[in-house]
């Protein structure tokens, strides 16, 4: 049986070259070093170093998801990614992340407490936004469940009117309807209530009434676009496609007949 005849450290802090009979064996963590008695002198058996390397590849998977869960916050999900992505086994990858969850390094409740507090603060999305959020990182439902009740509806229409009008002044140059219709999907999308995106959108359309001569000049700007992709038509059917264009865009139509007309008489 072999036996260690040399310790030396590595360049990387905490780690090890171990030298079995003279020649160079394998590189181990010190936690593996001092788990194992590996000292000068100290007899090592095939059996043994297999098991040595065997414990010291499940030390590198902790490692690597400690680094990992202690650089940001992450869930085990996210951990477990990580850990595929280097190629671990499933096995060690169970045992890595267990080791971790014992030692409250990754706690997925408090991961789904911390990640409602940031979006409740940041207002980017709304509580079933963040529940998709969540469910992608592969947090439980129910512990969602729970870091969701603090979400209350006062801090959504809080985040929903400021939004409804940052996104009103950008869908500024689109018709009301369509700016409507813009605003209500992205908001939805963003994962706010439908009840509050509606109503805030209601308050604000009340404060902020249309003014009939930017309508307009909207209206007459998407207008000639149309007109210029179809100015080789004439009559009936040059009418029908500008309606149409204009009617997808969300504009009304009896005010695109007075544009027509108009256009038709410069």
């Amino acid at each position: 049986m072999a036996k260690v005849t040399r310790v030396t450290s590595t360049r990387k802090p905490g780690r090890y070259n171990i030298y079995l009979d003279d020649e160079f064996a394998f590189a181990v963590d010190e936690k593996i070093l001092t788990s194992y008695q590996l000292f000068k002198d100290t007899v090592v058996s095939p059996e043994l170093r297999e098991e040595i390397i065997a414990a010291e590849y499940e030390q590198k998977a902790y490692q690597t998801a400690l680094v990992y869960a202690t650089g940001a916050i992450h869930s085990a999900y996210q951990v477990r990614l990580k850990l595929i992505e280097k190629d671990f086994p499933d096995f060690v990858i169970n045992q890595a992340i267990a080791r971790l969850i014992d030692l409250s390094i990754i706690d997925d409740q408090h991961f789904a407490e911390v990640y409602v507090d940031e979006q409740m603060q940041s207002g980017k999305f709304g509580p079933q936004g963040v529940n998709f959020k969540l469910r992608q990182m592969g947090i439980d439902a129910l512990m969602i469940e729970d870091a969701l009740v603090k979400y209350d509806d006062e801090s959504q229409r809080a985040h929903v009117s400021r939004l409804v009008t940052k996104l009103f002044d950008k869908y500024d140059r689109e018709s009301t309807s369509m700016a409507r219709q813009k605003v209500m999907k992205k908001l939805y999308q963003q994962g706010f209530s439908q009840a509050i995106i509606e109503k805030e959108i209601a308050q604000y359309q009340l404060n902020n009434p249309v003014d009939d001569d930017e309508m307009w000049e909207n209206l007459s700007r998407e207008a000639e676009k149309i007109v210029q992709r179809y100015d080789q038509l004439e009559g009936w059917e040059f009418e029908r496609r500008v309606k149409s264009g204009m009617y997808r865009k969300g504009f009304d139509l009896n005010q695109v007949s007075s544009w027509l007309k108009d256009y038709q008489h410069r």
